[in-house]
């Protein structure tokens, strides 16, 4: 038995831009429903969404159905936390507020079996198909995607050495906390806050990595993806149902 390919990172490491949808809801139905859609991936929120272990694992379920990636973004860089939800599955991580090069080195080694990093080894589990993919462990790292958000000053600043460490495959700007990072709650259209947003992307394709960012304005999304973000999120579940059903009840309240 092969691993399937990593559609998500096969497409940013061409340069193909490939777009994606949040999952917030912590529903394993409503993330079926999303990854139905045509999107191709789709971003299993693991932390501001109330998802555990298990919730995480039926949406990595629902969504192999379909041809799009599922990336689940944790609540941090703890090792312990990497560990698990690799082994049930996840094959693309995203992980917040990443700062340095060093702690970018640190993600990477917790995602790797020795000698190139401290992932623990299991014989079976859902990640290799429960022992049936032939060579699992030697290969895991070849399907795995890497995206490190950039959501400070500070990781703004280093985003040229931390886009330099192997392993990292995307820099994924988080628009909202940059933004109040810098002083500018809520806009991140701010013009010192985009001349962020540029610097980070711009240090990824200098150092042949993709960029990233989530962008629920549609002018916003297709702006970043015209300036060669290829990672790009343009809504969420939470988003669409809750802006669809005001609409739906002020079209009778008028």
């Amino acid at each position: 038995m092969q691993e399937r390919v990593n559609s998500l990172k096969a497409a940013v490491q061409a340069g193909r831009a490939h777009i994606g949808i949040w999952c917030s809801l912590a529903s394993a139905l409503t993330t079926e429903i999303v990854a139905g859609s045509g999107a191709g991936w789709l971003l299993v929120d693991g932390e501001h969404s109330p998802n555990d272990l298990r919730s995480i694992m039926a949406q990595l379920q629902v969504a192999a159905a379909f041809p799009c990636e599922a990336v689940v973004r944790l609540p941090s860089d703890d090792p312990n936390l990497i560990k698990q939800p690799l082994d049930v599955g996840a094959r693309s991580l995203m992980i917040p507020n990443v700062r340095t090069a060093e702690q970018a080195r640190a993600i990477v080694a917790a995602m790797t079996y020795a000698p190139g990093g401290f992932r623990g080894f299991s014989v079976g589990h859902r990640a290799n198909a429960f022992g049936r993919i032939a060579g699992y462990h030697a290969k895991a790292r070849e399907q795995q995607l890497l995206a490190v958000q950039i959501e400070d000053g500070v990781g703004v600043a280093n985003a040229a050495e931390i886009a330099a460490v192997d392993g990292v495959d995307v820099l994924f700007v988080g628009p909202g906390d940059l933004s109040t990072s810098m002083g500018a709650m809520g806009n991140p259209g701010a013009g010192h806050v985009q001349e962020a947003i540029s610097s980070v992307r711009k240090a990824a394709a200098s150092a042949g990595k993709a960029g990233g960012i989530l962008a629920p304005v549609k002018a916003d999304a297709h702006r970043y993806l015209a300036d060669g973000f290829t990672m790009v999120a343009v809504g969420s579940d939470l988003g669409l149902l809750a802006r669809g059903s005001d609409a739906l009840i002020a079209s009778f309240n008028r």
